[in-house]
């Protein structure tokens, strides 16, 4: 059995808004999102290159844990910093989760999760399989 079996595992699933923008989300293979885009591109070309950015620093990014003022615990994951100048801050937001989590465990949980379907969805970028172009054929 091969590492990365083409349509089985993680993948990313456009989404698009009402007002034409469009993210994306990343699925596990039992259909459950494991997280989605913090922003909205305005076209697919945009959200291809978001998504090439983000699978490119995927082993760069900061994550920042945090409880909600439900007391739902959800993360972000930031990109690298783009400057070195001081006070420049952590870099842009890219992924959140998905939903919260009752412990702080389950979120960090979350968070390896979410690292192994990037992970995923690379390798099957690099092999031409169905994740090869970022997005699905015919969107």
């Amino acid at each position: 059995m091969s590492g990365v079996e083409v349509g089985r595992g993680p993948r990313l699933v456009p989404v698009r808004g009402a007002d034409g923008r469009v993210g994306w989300s990343l699925v596990a293979a039992n259909g459950r999102r494991l997280a989605s885009a913090v922003r909205a591109y305005r076209n697919d070309r945009e959200l291809a290159a978001g998504i090439g950015e983000l699978l490119a620093e995927r082993a760069a990014l900061r994550f920042v844990l945090g409880q909600r003022e439900d007391r739902l615990w959800v993360w972000t994951a930031h990109l690298p910093a783009r400057t070195t100048r001081a006070g420049a801050g952590g870099g842009e937001a890219i992924a959140r989760s998905a939903r919260g989590y009752l412990r702080r465990d389950q979120c960090r949980q979350s968070v390896t999760a979410f690292l192994q379907g990037a992970d995923h969805v690379q390798r099957l970028r690099r092999l031409g399989g169905s994740g090869g172009s970022v997005l699905p054929s015919g969107w």
